[in-house]
């Protein structure tokens, strides 16, 4: 522990029962905070849904998605499996959101990696140099059938928990809108993460 201390490391014994990250210990401790403050945000208003969840701030945001097509499941008497996760690109903050969504759930917290998202006419487009990291606005993510899913001018971006792009840390298959290729994005390497560590 005083070596992982000194090298501002997460101890192996932390990180085993954690969630998966890159960060360095001081870093991940504020992250813990965080964590906790929105799970307590949630208890101590436990009858009012929230009006958007920081989905990086789960420790399994898989579950988090799964709830939301099980609900329209329930509600559109449809197949579990028939199901997939929509993701409607806002223009505005997590902030700015003043009302829990009708269909879905709002979520935040995502940044993508080797692209930007340009929030005025909603397509991605080539990062400006030295951006590592865009942050995201605001998503609406609802469950639709996979035969409805509009896939024309969409690159299907993975998502990952961390920088660590692995199976493991894979999450989901976010629609975004592109006038180019989506092979574009595929060769720039193209990703949203829920954690960058900053």
């Amino acid at each position: 522990l005083m070596d992982n201390l000194y090298a501002d490391t997460v101890p192996s014994s932390w990180s085993k029962i954690a969630w998966p990250s890159m960060r360095p210990l001081g870093s991940w401790i504020l992250d813990v905070n965080k964590r906790l403050n929105q799970l307590q945000t949630w208890t101590e208003h436990s009858i009012d849904i929230p009006r958007s969840t920081w989905l990086g701030g789960l420790r399994n945001p898989q579950s988090f998605l799964t709830a939301i097509k099980q609900v329209a499941a329930q509600e559109d008497k449809l197949e579990l499996q028939t199901l997939v996760i929509f993701t409607d690109i806002l223009k505005k903050s997590a902030d700015e959101v003043d009302a829990p969504a009708k269909v879905g759930a709002m979520v935040h917290g995502l940044y993508l990696e080797g692209a930007r998202w340009n929030s005025s006419s909603s397509i991605l487009e080539p990062s400006k140099p030295k951006e590592m990291y865009f942050p995201m606005p605001a998503i609406n993510c609802r469950a639709v059938t996979a035969n409805r899913l509009d896939v024309s001018n969409v690159y299907h971006c993975p998502v990952y928990k961390t920088k660590m792009r692995t199976a493991s840390t894979f999450v989901v298959s976010a629609q975004l809108k592109t006038k180019s290729p989506p092979a574009r994005w595929v060769l720039a390497g193209v990703a949203l993460v829920l954690d960058v560590g900053v």
